[in-house]
């Protein structure tokens, strides 16, 4: 592969899924990839995803704002993504909606 090439990943099967994602995040989300990057909402909560790690075990969960909303959506992840949060779900017990909501609010916030 060409070294000018490195950004890009290797082809890969993408799998939809509708997933409820917490609108005040989707909407950050659809401003990101409309005005600062050249990326989709789906390639942006892929990317979510793929950088979100529990580390030494330990799972920070965030209180959800009162008034929040949740709107079942069609997202699209490739197929390791869904694999690595099949595990995830399966080793913490914790729902697919949950961890993609979590993932994306971690790298909203930077951590």
């Amino acid at each position: 592969m060409q070294k000018g090439f490195y950004r890009f990943y290797p082809k890969e099967k993408w799998i939809n899924r509708n997933i409820e994602i917490e609108d005040s995040l989707y909407t950050e989300l659809k401003n990101i990839s409309e005005n600062e990057l050249d990326a989709s909402i789906n390639k942006l909560i892929d990317s979510c995803v793929e950088n979100f790690k529990i580390e030494n075990e330990q799972i920070i969960f965030y209180k959800k704002p009162k008034d929040e909303i949740t709107i079942a959506r069609s997202i699209r992840l490739r197929e390791s993504m869904w694999k690595k949060l099949d595990e995830l779900k399966k080793d913490y017990d914790i729902s697919l909606y949950k961890l993609i909501n979590m993932s994306i609010k971690y790298t909203l916030d930077g951590k």
